[in-house]
């Protein structure tokens, strides 16, 4: 891996001298402060073993040299080339991606950010499509609330075994109306601002979402997924709210064809919005076609509710297991 070398006028460097002086300064008290990176915030810890406040701001150095380094690789790959990244931990912040490639992760490999981003760890450029692969997305975070793991204002984006952790929108996909977002194997744990407004997944701009075998976890106050996309399809995959007071399940607010199938679906009493599914074409499009077929719903929201589909096109439900449990009611009624 290469290194690079650090400016004495960058913010890294700045931040990595203070927390260096303030490790030295209580030494002589028989405590060492160590500093834990958490993206948009510093927490402070006090220890008696100066070697481990040493270890985590060697750490922090270390992230902000791979973030370096891939930002090179990255600009030194010719179109269609496969940039393959070591196992770490990468700091990048709003890295432009101006080109069609793939990014696969060998080993453990995490993307975050010590400062607050613009958009998000990754910005593929309109009209690039981007392929990754085995790469965690953690702890993006913006002045705007919208801090995504991937900000995707281009074309196609396939993302395969990923995991988007405590990000503010897990994938937020603003590009081409003919793109397609496909996802595999993927999971997206502990996303939102906790607004209502950031999502695990928002689809604003694009005319495929396509999500299979994939796991939505504690998901904050917002959707698990939102699509606004003209094919919707959610195949083998599995939703909780936990602790997050997700929303809906699914938001499908520009019609199109709505398929949801084969699903797993764990809603909380504590669920921000009673509704499992919602589908309607408020934000445009027209209403087409409705399949929710061979789910497994578990409810324990005491006034939950199926689908809500204000559209002329009827559902079509079948297959489907509903569970209550607790004080659980779930009506089919749309």
């Amino acid at each position: 891996m290469g290194i690079c070398k650090f400016s004495s006028q960058s913010g890294v460097y700045r931040r990595v001298k203070r927390l260096g002086a303030l490790a030295r300064a209580v030494a002589g008290l028989g405590l060492v402060i160590s500093i834990l990176i958490v993206p948009g915030a510093l927490t402070a810890y006090a220890y008696t073993n100066q070697e481990q406040a040493l270890s985590l701001e060697d750490a922090m150095v270390q992230q902000a040299r791979n973030g370096r380094w891939l930002q090179k690789q990255i600009a030194k790959a010719k179109r269609g080339d496969v940039v393959s990244i070591p196992a770490g931990t990468y700091n990048v912040q709003d890295l432009k991606i101006f080109k069609t490639i793939k990014l696969v992760g060998q080993g453990e490999v995490v993307l975050q950010s010590l400062n607050p981003v613009s958009k998000g760890l990754l910005v593929p450029d309109l009209g690039v499509s981007l392929h990754v692969e085995n790469i965690t997305f953690r702890g993006a975070r913006a002045r705007d609330r919208n801090g995504a793991g991937i900000r995707h204002d281009g074309k196609d984006l396939w993302v395969i075994n990923c995991v988007f952790d405590s990000n503010e929108d897990g994938i937020l996909a603003t590009g081409s109306e003919d793109g397609r977002l496909e996802i595999r194997n993927s999971t997206f744990v502990n996303n939102g601002h906790g607004d209502g407004f950031s999502h695990g997944i928002y689809l604003s701009s694009g005319a495929q979402m396509l999500v299979y075998d994939s796991r939505f976890l504690g998901t904050k106050i917002g959707h698990h997924i939102k699509s606004l996309a003209q094919v919707t399809a959610v195949t083998g995959s599995y939703f909780d709210d936990v602790m997050g007071r997700s929303s809906y399940t699914l938001d499908v607010t520009r019609g199109g064809l709505l398929s949801f199938t084969g699903n797993f679906v764990r809603q909380r009493a504590t669920a921000e919005n009673a509704t499992l599914i919602n589908y309607d074409a408020s934000r445009g499009g027209t209403a087409d076609e409705v399949r929710i077929v061979g789910n497994h719903f578990v409810n324990h929201h005491p006034s939950a509710r199926l689908i809500r589909n204000p559209t002329p096109v009827k559902a079509s439900l079948s297959d489907n297991q509903i569970t209550n449990e607790g004080r659980g009611r779930l009506s089919r009624r749309p």
